[in-house]
C-alpha cells in the first residue's frame, strides 16, 4: 500500500508558464513534462529501470536537449507523468500499457522505490470532471490500484528516465459493461519514507458500438515574431522561408490538410514587394501557399488586434493606406524587345510575328511596372469578413465596430462566452452583431502543447489528453453531432515541430472527424450561449490611445507635403505592427517600441519651426518684419504664416503662404503698422498646414515699438530750418540797421533803403523782401 503521510507533488501551473494562452488553463500532464526537460541532462543506462529500447530512446534524446539547461538546485522538486503508450483506445480483453517518466532534478539520488498505477473509480464524463482529475494531483482519492511495480535501480540526480509499465487486462477490470469514453489513470513513485510524486493522465475505453464523431474545425495562424517595421526585411523573410525556417516549418505542419490558414496579411505584401530582389525561398513558399487547398482567411494587417483598435478609440479596423513609399520601380522592370522599321509586322521563318520577336540588333528597353497596394494584398481568401482579436478581451460594442468595417464573424475564446457545460455546444454562435466562432480553449492548449513537444513523453501526454477531450464531447451525448473549433497559438515557437504529426494522430481518431472551416460556420447555432464582454487592459489602452493621437498629428501635418503619403503610409504601417497581438506577452518591449516610434514622430511633427526670437525693435509707423523658418525635414514643405500682436499698438498684414526647401531655413516678411503709441507687443507666430492645421505652438517675438520717431524727428529738423533761417533775417536786418545809422550821422544818406544789387535802377518804392539761403 502506498505511503499516504506525505502529500504528493505535482507543481501547479502559474498562468506566467502558461505562454501565448495566458486565460486558458494549460494540460496538468503538459506541466509535469516541462519539469522533465529541465532534469534531463543525465540519463540512467536503458536497463537501469527495465526500460525498453524505445523507452531508452527518448530518454537519450530528452538528454541530448537539456545539456544547455542550468544546473538542478536542492530547491527543485522531482516530477511524474503517466500516460498511456499509444493513442490506440484500450478494448476489453487489451493490456494497458503506460509510460511513466520520473525526472529528479535534485543534487540528490532517488533510491529504490515503488511505482504504482490506479485507475479512476468513475468515467469522465464531462469536460469538467477530466479537468478536475488532471489538476487534482495532490488529492488521496487516486482510485482503484492497479499494479506495482518496483525500480531496480536509483534515480541519479539530474537524471530523467521513463518506465514502460503494463497491467494485464484482468487487473484494469473493465468490461462491455462499461461505457466508453474517457478513463484517468495517476502513478506514484514512493521511494524510501520521505518521498512520493504522482502524475496524473487519461486513456479512451472503447467499445465498438456505433458512436457519432465530433467534427472538428482547427485553424492555425500563420504570423511572424512581433515587429514595428510593418513590412518584413528581406535577411528576415529569407530565414523565414528556408528549409527551417518558422514560416516554413508552419505551413509545412497544415498545408492540404483539414485545417483553416488564418495568414497574416503582411507576409504576403512583404515578399511581392521586393520584386526582383525577392529571396528565391519566399517566392517559393508563397507559390505554396498559393496552391493549398486549405480554407484561408486574412487576419489582421500584421495581425493588429481589433479589438484593441476598437476600444482605444479607432474609428474603423485600421488598415495600411498605401505602399507606394516603399515600392521601388527598379525592382520591377521587364526587357522588352524593340522592333526595327525593317522587321515590324513581318513574318518570321519560324512563324512567329517581327513585333513579338527580338531584333536583329539586339535592342531592348525596360518596361516599368510598379504594383500598385492592391496588388500587393490582393489573395484569393476563403473569406473575408472574420475578425480573430486577443484571447477574451472582446467587449460588446467591439462587436459592433467589427461588423461596421465588415468583419461579421469573430473567433472568440470561452472566456468571452457564457454557455452549458452539458452537453458541450456547438462552435458557432449567434452574437448581438454577427456571428461567433467559439474555440474549445483546453482542447486547442492540448493541441499547441503537442505541437511544441520537443520528446515523445511530452507529445503522447498532450495528445492523449486531446483524444479524451474529444472522447468526452463524443460520449455525453452520442444521438447529436457537434462541430467544435480549435486553434493553434500565435506567437508559434522555434521548438514547433510537430504541428504535421499531431493533426496526423488527431485524424486517426476514431470519435472526432475533421470539419472545414466553411462546415463549422454552417453548423446550427448553439443555443443557451451569452456572450460575456471582456476588455483590454488599461496598460495597453493607454499608450495605444498615444499612438492613434500621435497618427492623428501625422495625418494633419502631413497636408504640408506635396505628396502626404509618403508621411501617412509609414506612419498607418508602423502603427500596425505596433497593434500586433504578438506583442501582448512582451509588455516591456512593447512599451519600448512605442516610446521610441513617439519620440520620432515628434521630429517629424516639431520639423518645421519659427526661429526668429526677440526683441525686436520697430521703428515706424510702417515696417517689414522679418520672421526666419527652418526645415529639418527631408523634403519641401508648404506652409501658412499667420502673426497675431497681443496688443493693439502694431497692426499685422494678413496670413502668408510660403514653400520651404528641404533641410534649410527661409526669410520672409510681413508687413505691420504702428497704430497707438509706444511700447511692448509680443507677436505670436502660428504655422498652418494649407489645410488648416496647426503645427505646433506658438512661437511668442518679443517686440518695442516707437511708432512716432518720424513725427518727432520731422519736427526737430523743421525747427532747426526756422531757426536758421530766422537767424539770417535777423543778423541781415542787424547789419542794415547799422549801416543806416552809419549814413545818418555821415549825412549822405536818406531814410530809403539801399537798392538792390541786382538792379539796375535806384528803387522808387519801398524795398523788396529779401530771401535768406540757409547758411551751412
Amino acid at each position: 500500500m502506498v505511503a499516504e503521510s506525505i502529500p504528493a507533488r505535482r507543481p501547479a501551473i502559474s498562468r506566467a508558464v502558461r505562454g501565448a494562452r495566458p486565460r486558458r488553463r494549460m494540460p496538468r500532464v503538459a506541466a509535469l513534462l516541462g519539469l522533465l526537460l529541465a532534469a534531463s541532462s543525465v540519463m540512467l543506462p536503458a536497463g537501469a529501470l527495465g526500460l525498453t529500447e524505445a523507452g531508452a530512446n527518448t530518454a537519450a534524446n530528452t538528454a541530448g536537449l537539456a545539456t544547455s539547461l542550468p544546473a538542478a538546485t536542492d530547491a527543485s522538486e522531482p516530477s511524474l507523468t503517466v500516460a498511456p503508450a499509444g493513442l490506440a483506445p484500450l478494448r476489453p480483453g487489451e493490456d494497458l500499457t503506460v509510460s511513466v517518466t520520473i525526472a529528479n532534478p535534485t543534487s540528490a539520488e532517488i533510491g529504490l522505490g515503488t511505482v504504482d498505477i490506479y485507475l479512476a473509480q468513475r468515467a469522465l464524463t464531462t469536460r469538467t470532471a477530466l479537468e478536475d482529475w488532471l489538476a487534482d494531483a495532490e488529492s488521496t482519492n487516486r482510485g482503484d490500484l492497479l499494479v506495482s511495480v518496483p525500480t531496480t535501480s536509483a534515480i541519479p540526480a539530474g537524471a530523467t528516465v521513463t518506465l514502460p509499465v503494463t497491467v494485464p487486462a484482468a487487473s484494469v477490470s473493465l468490461t462491455a459493461l462499461n461505457n466508453w469514453g474517457a478513463r484517468g489513470i495517476a502513478a506514484t513513485l514512493e521511494a524510501g519514507s520521505d518521498l512520493q510524486v504522482e502524475g496524473r493522465g487519461t486513456f479512451v475505453w472503447f467499445l465498438d458500438d456505433e458512436i457519432t464523431p465530433v467534427n472538428l474545425s482547427v485553424l492555425m495562424p500563420i504570423t511572424v515574431p512581433e515587429g514595428s517595421a510593418g513590412l518584413i526585411p528581406a535577411i528576415a523573410l529569407e530565414s523565414y522561408t528556408s528549409a527551417a525556417g518558422l514560416l516554413t516549418r508552419q505551413l509545412d505542419g497544415v498545408i492540404n490538410r483539414p485545417v483553416a490558414i488564418a495568414i497574416d496579411p503582411m507576409i504576403i505584401a512583404s515578399i511581392r514587394i521586393l520584386g526582383s530582389s525577392a529571396p528565391a525561398s519566399a517566392l517559393d513558399w508563397l507559390s505554396r501557399l498559393d496552391l493549398a487547398s486549405n480554407d484561408i482567411f486574412p487576419l489582421g494587417y500584421a495581425d493588429a488586434d481589433p479589438a484593441l483598435q476598437s476600444q482605444a478609440g479607432a474609428a474603423a479596423v485600421l488598415a495600411p493606406i498605401s505602399f507606394d513609399p516603399s515600392i521601388d520601380p527598379a525592382l520591377f522592370t521587364t526587357p522588352t524587345a524593340t522592333p526595327t522599321d525593317a522587321t515590324e509586322g513581318t513574318e518570321q521563318t519560324d512563324g512567329t510575328d517581327a513585333a513579338t520577336a527580338p531584333p536583329a540588333d539586339g535592342t531592348t528597353t525596360d518596361t516599368v511596372t510598379p504594383p500598385t497596394s492592391a496588388d500587393l494584398l490582393a489573395w484569393d481568401y476563403t473569406r473575408t469578413d472574420i475578425a480573430w482579436p486577443g484571447t477574451g478581451t472582446v467587449a460588446r460594442d467591439d462587436l459592433d465596430f467589427f461588423a461596421a468595417s465588415g468583419l461579421t464573424t469573430t473567433v472568440l475564446s470561452e472566456t468571452n462566452v457564457n454557455r452549458s457545460e452539458i452537453p458541450t455546444p456547438n462552435a458557432v454562435v449567434a452574437l448581438p452583431s454577427g456571428t461567433g466562432l467559439v474555440t474549445d480553449d483546453a482542447l486547442s492548449d492540448a493541441l499547441h502543447t503537442a505541437a511544441m513537444a520537443t520528446t515523445d513523453a511530452t507529445w503522447s501526454a498532450a495528445m492523449a489528453e486531446v483524444a479524451s477531450r474529444l472522447a468526452v464531447v463524443s460520449a455525453e451525448d452520442p444521438s447529436t453531432a457537434r462541430t467544435l473549433v480549435a486553434s493553434f497559438d500565435r506567437g508559434w515557437p522555434e521548438s514547433a515541430d510537430r504541428v504535421g504529426q499531431t493533426l496526423e494522430a488527431l485524424s486517426g481518431l476514431l470519435w472526432e472527424t475533421p470539419a472545414t472551416l466553411q462546415a463549422a460556420l454552417g453548423a446550427p447555432p448553439a443555443a443557451g450561449v451569452d456572450f460575456d464582454s471582456g476588455a483590454e487592459p488599461d496598460s495597453r489602452l493607454g499608450p495605444v490611445r498615444s499612438l492613434l493621437e500621435r497618427e492623428a498629428q501625422l495625418t494633419g501635418f502631413s497636408s504640408v507635403l506635396a505628396d502626404p503619403v509618403t508621411v501617412t503610409a509609414p506612419a498607418r504601417l508602423e502603427l500596425l505592427s505596433l497593434l500586433s497581438t504578438s506583442w501582448a506577452d512582451q509588455s516591456v518591449s512593447w512599451q519600448d517600441q512605442i516610446t521610441t516610434s513617439l519620440a520620432a514622430s515628434a521630429e517629424t511633427l516639431q520639423s518645421v519651426t519659427v526661429t526668429t526670437r526677440g526683441p525686436v525693435q520697430v521703428l515706424g509707423s510702417k515696417v517689414p518684419f522679418p520672421i526666419t523658418l527652418n526645415n529639418t525635414f527631408d523634403q519641401s514643405v508648404t506652409v501658412r504664416v499667420q502673426v497675431i500682436p497681443s496688443n493693439g499698438r502694431l497692426i499685422v498684414g494678413s496670413d502668408l503662404d510660403t514653400t520651404i526647401d528641404p533641410n534649410s531655413a527661409k526669410a520672409i516678411t510681413i508687413p505691420v503698422s504702428a497704430a497707438i503709441g509706444n511700447g511692448d507687443v509680443t507677436l505670436r507666430v502660428t504655422l498652418f498646414t494649407p489645410a488648416g492645421t496647426a503645427l505646433g505652438e506658438s512661437a511668442p517675438i518679443a517686440v518695442n515699438v516707437r511708432a512716432d520717431w518720424e513725427g518727432v524727428g520731422a519736427a526737430i529738423f523743421a525747427g532747426l530750418v526756422v531757426a536758421f533761417f530766422g537767424f539770417g533775417i535777423w543778423r541781415n536786418i542787424v547789419r542794415r540797421r547799422k549801416e543806416r545809422a552809419e549814413r545818418e550821422a555821415d549825412g549822405t544818406a536818406d531814410s530809403a533803403e539801399l537798392p538792390d544789387p541786382g538792379s539796375d535802377s535806384p528803387p522808387t518804392a519801398p524795398p523788396y523782401p529779401l530771401t535768406v539761403q540757409p547758411h551751412g
